[in-house]
């Protein structure tokens, strides 16, 4: 009896064993096998006739949109996003994300949440830019809008080339130094460059990030000094000024003539050719910036 002991602990030990190795495997299968056939790409193949029919150009938007999605995904979906690669070259890859799947499905029946991949405390932004119910050419007009003002931004960011010194008595300019500090408010490489020809008309969490990233911005004690609320009234919202400020259009006169003030402050007393090139090409930046957010708005 004694010597039966050892045999009796090592066939436990094997059975425990292949009983692991059974769960493992019925884990893997459920973790990583496509639960859909992969000849069963009739809901995916609708949305791409609905998009215009650019397979490569739909997978490659659709594979950017769930990698950067802010919106809440199950486990599986998280271990599936994980092996997506920047160029993805297969449909199915996507297909086995439950989330890409409930779009796609969506999407093929004119039915898609063009806030499916954004957080739902991201939401309330993108809405007040869209509204609820967006139509697809709304969404891909906000999300093109949205690509200018983010390259704009992230080119106005961009540490200053130039240098400026003001002889005499110290003036104010607040634009000037708006433009001057504004690579310290944020790295551009940060936030990354927003899809500038989208064709699914469903927004992207980079889009509601620059929202977040345009709010502190236009809060910063250099911007509200720029733009004070005595001046500036209809820029703020409850002490705020937005993300995307609707009013700007309305301050644009008032914003060129100040920084105006601020380019004759910079020149000489008779300035040539060169030097006003030279401090045009200083606000530049900023101006394009402001002109970007005015286009949103038209």
């Amino acid at each position: 009896m004694n010597k039966s002991i050892p045999i009796v602990a090592v066939i436990a030990c094997l059975a425990l064993v292949a009983g692991g190795g059974t769960g493992m495997y019925l884990l893997r299968d459920r973790l990583f096998t496509d639960p859909k056939p992969a000849s069963d790409r009739a809901a995916y193949n609708a949305m791409v006739d609905r998009l215009g029919g650019d397979e490569p150009a739909v997978r490659d938007e659709l594979n950017e949109l769930i990698c950067t999605a802010s919106a809440p995904l199950e486990a599986t979906d998280r271990v599936r996003r994980r092996s997506l690669t920047r160029d993805c070259l297969d449909p199915g890859m996507l297909l086995d994300i439950e989330h890409v799947w409930a779009f796609v499905g969506a999407a093929a029946r004119g039915e898609a949440d063009p806030y499916h991949f954004v957080a739902p405390d991201q939401r309330a932004r993108l809405i007040e830019l869209a509204g609820e119910r967006p139509s697809p050419e709304e969404v891909l007009g906000v999300r093109r809008a949205l690509a200018r003002i983010g390259a704009e931004f992230d080119v106005m960011r961009q540490p200053p080339d130039w240098t400026v010194t003001v002889e005499g008595e110290p003036v104010a300019m607040p634009f000037l130094d708006l433009l001057r500090e504004a690579h310290e408010f944020m790295p551009p490489t940060k936030h990354p460059p927003l899809r500038p020809d989208p064709r699914i008309p469903a927004f992207a969490g980079t889009d509601a990030e620059l929202l977040a990233h345009l709010e502190q911005f236009f809060n910063t004690l250099r911007a509200r000094a720029a733009f004070p609320p005595t001046k500036f009234p209809n820029l703020y919202r409850d002490g705020r000024i937005p993300p995307i400020p609707t009013a700007l259009a309305e301050y644009r006169p008032l914003i060129r003539a100040g920084i105006a003030a601020e380019k004759r402050l910079l020149l000489p007393a008779n300035p040539d050719e060169e030097a006003i090139e030279a401090v045009d090409d200083v606000f530049e930046k900023l101006e394009r910036f402001f002109a970007a957010i005015e286009v949103f708005q038209e």
